[in-house]
């Protein structure tokens, strides 16, 4: 996440942050979404190095759990505890997760569920 920074760094989301896609080292996993969410959700550092970078899931515990693709959605499955900072954070996660889903699906719109429960609502109820 390029927090503040307005669309420049990637596509913008909430509180004038950009989603920046990084890239992690190679692991091999039977699904290429099932590498990308488990890379994504076991890094807790808040910061990418020094690149002004943030994690909005760092201070989550979510696991990969499945993932589904149908009619051009993939459908991604968690399980655990969410933690979000707040208003700004809310969107910065869920831009994470859904950018994450979708490039490694190669689809177009992506459902995060956690523990059956939609993103959306799930931070809605912290």
């Amino acid at each position: 996440m390029a927090v503040s920074d307005q669309g420049k760094a990637g596509p913008m989301i909430g509180c004038g942050d950009s989603i920046v896609a990084t890239e992690t080292g190679p692991v091999i996993y039977a699904s290429q979404v099932e590498a990308a969410m488990s890379g994504l959700l076991e890094n807790k550092e808040i910061e990418l190095g020094q690149s002004g970078l943030m994690n909005a899931l760092a201070g989550s515990d979510l696991y990969y759990v499945s993932s589904t693709v149908s009619e051009g959605i993939v459908t991604v499955e968690l399980t655990g505890e969410l933690s979000s900072g707040g208003i700004c954070d809310d969107p910065r996660i869920i831009a994470q997760l859904t950018h994450t889903a979708m490039v490694a699906a190669g689809t177009e719109e992506a459902r995060i569920l956690i523990d059956g429960v939609d993103i959306g609502e799930s931070l809605s109820l912290k």
